[in-house]
């Protein structure tokens, strides 16, 4: 994966660029009388309670710019895939279950090429016995649950606020906003870490240079992308609609296609999971043209000739529930008496 050449790459930057009313040597003014740790310290040796927060810090923006910022770094298509060549991607927002690291040092990064003042990293960890949970209609359970999150943290008009569209891709939210989101205060620890989004460091002897993490095939960023693709998938998803021209936030798209009985169902994969494991349960029979109430799906092999119960079904995904021994099988998709292609399965 390379980052791709693009307009938010320029000398100019996007039109999403910083405030004029206020440059980046300016907002590091503003900081001037903020107690900074005497050289580096480690996220557990500024951690505390939220109650605890200093926020004095943290950089100052504008509302402009916060407004203009987060816009930037939800929607502005950056990045692409060795999977899609030529393909434009975003952060990877909509891959919720992993990836915050990257998601945060890439916003960062950006913020920073397009001369935004810095922001700050808002860490949160979990106590013992504790966690992070979200419920997300981005991810095929519906829920995550972390042991630690990260996003990108400035102060606006003496508030900390919270850059993070994997979130809430609708707005930034005041720190205490965020948290309520996916955990409550007793059960977490916070630092405002100017310096590093993961790993034990915090804060550094000097501040360190935003950089972008690496889009090398097999990268963590790259993994983070391809598994955002499938989570699509699972979802029912079209990926190249929904991590394109219309993601999930966006008014402004033609409604989707509606399925067509009169045509039969497509099938192209099948999968448990977003990390391509081997198939068991469940099982998401991925294609296109699924009507619900009219789709049925045959499984036969290794003594199996039936119709599977399907548990879940929109136009391009069916859930299966069932369990079925480990085998070879065979899969076809009807809708009525017109059968799509059939497809080997192999249960592991």
């Amino acid at each position: 994966m390379a980052l791709a050449t693009s307009a938010c790459g320029s000398d100019e930057g996007p039109d999403s660029g910083p405030d004029p009313d206020i440059e980046r040597s300016d907002a590091e003014a503003l900081q001037g009388a903020c107690q900074l740790p005497d050289g580096p310290r480690t996220f557990d040796q500024q951690k505390g309670p939220p109650e605890a927060l200093d926020g004095d810090c943290v950089p100052t923006w504008t509302e402009a710019q916060l407004s203009a910022g987060f816009a930037a770094i939800r929607d502005e298509r950056l990045l692409t895939s060795s999977m899609q060549p030529g393909f434009l991607r975003r952060i990877p927002w909509l891959a919720v279950d992993n990836g915050c690291e990257e998601r945060a040092q890439a916003a960062s990064y950006f913020l920073d090429q397009w001369g935004y003042p810095a922001t700050y990293y808002a860490r949160v960890a979990s106590r013992p016995g504790k966690s992070l949970s979200l419920d997300t209609v981005h991810e095929p359970d519906g829920n995550v649950v972390w042991s630690h999150h990260v996003a990108p943290v400035v102060q606006v008009s003496g508030q900390l606020v919270v850059l993070d569209p994997a979130i809430d891709p609708e707005r930034p939210l005041p720190i205490a906003e965020w948290r309520s989101r996916f955990s409550v205060p007793g059960d977490i620890d916070v630092a405002l870490c100017r310096d590093h989004a993961v790993g034990a460091g915090c804060f550094d002897a000097v501040p360190a240079e935003p950089s972008l993490p690496s889009t090398a095939p097999g990268s963590l960023l790259h993994l983070r992308l391809v598994t955002e693709w499938r989570v699509q998938e699972l979802l029912g998803r079209d990926p190249y609609r929904v991590l394109g021209p219309c993601p999930p936030w966006e008014d402004d798209c033609e409604p989707e296609p509606t399925p067509d009985p009169n045509l039969p169902p497509v099938l192209r994969r099948f999968a448990s999971d977003q990390y391509d494991s081997p198939v068991w349960a469940p099982i998401y029979v991925i294609g296109d043209n699924f009507v619900e109430g009219v789709t049925t799906v045959r499984i036969t092999g290794d003594g199996v000739d039936e119709l599977a119960v399907i548990a879940d079904i929109n136009l391009r995904r069916i859930v299966i529930n069932t369990i079925y021994p480990f085998g070879d099988y065979v899969v076809t998709a009807y809708n009525g008496a017109l059968a799509s292609q059939t497809m080997a399965l192999t249960i592991e």
